[in-house]
């Protein structure tokens, strides 16, 4: 874990740094210094690139190792595959798979992050200490298309592009079927914060969670190839202080939403993304795959958080709750990774073993 708190702690400096030498864009955002930006990037790409191992590293390895022995090109989507197969023309190293995939990812991530930025140094923070730096080494391609989703899916419905949106979404369903979940995450997003619409979405949220079990078979049905995972519902729903985390930043836009309605142009995309996947972590209690598809919209509050906290709280109290989050996440981080999970990091490359 070495690796992670060494991360953690370069890239929250370095990120602070290029937010205090960049200046102030419309809605309270911070243009970030790109050379700091640069260095965030450079870290958090070669830690998660240059691994040897956590989650499904080990298979992607094993996938791509047999697509060079073999040339079969089986078990994923095609966009994927194509992906490997030109990896393939480039080295048999197994590990270009992995820093592409890596690159791909953090890239649009930080990107995200630093467009949207009040405080980027603490929306990397959260970014690694939520657990979902972790994620993008275990759930490779959904976490993938994850970034590339947030950088481009948000810019498009904050122009009201709806046809490039959803010629987005139908490419990344070439890398995760998952996707398709995201279809009318467009028209959703766009609803007004809290609305009866998005209350009715909750209350429905709340009534499958409690009727899980009765209703288990039809989700099983609609859920395609994750179907299966439904059948296994009582052996694995999400720890409820991950829900809960979730839920800080919806709790905090609804105490502030008429301010945040007036102030921020774009409140309601992050905000309604933000009670979208908190909606889908309520579910994730019964049943952790439905934490794959809050996957997409999770970054949201990586942003949401931030600006809440620098914009709705006095100079004392703002100090405040900014040092109680940086505390109180690193405990959740430490909890989740080290108590929870025992997550060891190697690599062969940096001597890590």
């Amino acid at each position: 874990m070495e690796i992670f708190y060494i991360t953690i702690a370069i890239t929250y400096i370095l990120a602070f740094l290029g937010r205090q030498s960049g200046d102030v864009k419309e809605y309270n955002l911070k243009k970030i210094n790109p050379f700091f930006f640069g260095l965030v990037t450079i870290i958090f790409i070669l830690v998660c690139g240059l691994r040897s191992n956590i989650g499904d590293t080990y298979f992607y390895k094993h996938s791509y190792d047999l697509l060079v022995l073999t040339g079969d090109m089986i078990g994923y989507e095609i966009g994927f595959l194509k992906l490997m197969e030109l990896l393939t023309k480039v080295s048999s190293d197994p590990q270009i798979l992995i820093f592409t995939v890596g690159f791909i990812c953090n890239l649009f991530i930080l990107l995200s992050l630093k467009r949207e930025a009040t405080y980027f140094e603490l929306s990397t923070y959260l970014f690694v200490t939520s657990g979902y730096y972790l994620v993008t080494m275990n759930g490779m391609r959904q976490s993938m298309v994850a970034g590339v989703f947030f950088y481009f899916g948000v810019k498009f419905i904050k122009e009201q592009k709806m046809f490039n949106y959803i010629a987005l979404v139908f490419l990344l369903t070439l890398f995760h079927k998952s996707a398709v979940f995201l279809y009318p995450i467009y028209f959703i997003s766009q609803e007004k914060a809290f609305s009866k619409r998005i209350v009715l979405l909750i209350g429905g949220t709340v009534f499958v969670t409690l009727m899980f079990s009765s209703l288990a078979g039809a989700i099983k049905e609609v859920s395609g190839e994750y179907g299966h995972y439904i059948d296994s519902f009582n052996e694995g729903g999400a720890h409820i202080l991950r829900a809960a985390i979730d839920g800080v930043p919806v709790l905090l836009a609804y105490m502030n939403r008429e301010k945040l309605e007036k102030d921020w142009k774009y409140s309601n995309i992050f905000i309604n993304l933000s009670t979208l996947n908190f909606i889908f972590m309520i579910l994730a209690l019964q049943n952790w795959i439905f934490a794959r598809v809050g996957l997409y919209l999770s970054i949201s509050n990586f942003i949401l958080l931030p600006y809440i906290i620098k914009n709705y709280f006095d100079d004392g109290t703002r100090k405040i709750v900014y040092a109680g989050c940086v505390i109180f996440y690193f405990l959740y981080y430490y909890y989740d990774q080290v108590i929870m999970m025992n997550v060891v990091y190697r690599s062969v490359i940096l001597g890590i073993y």
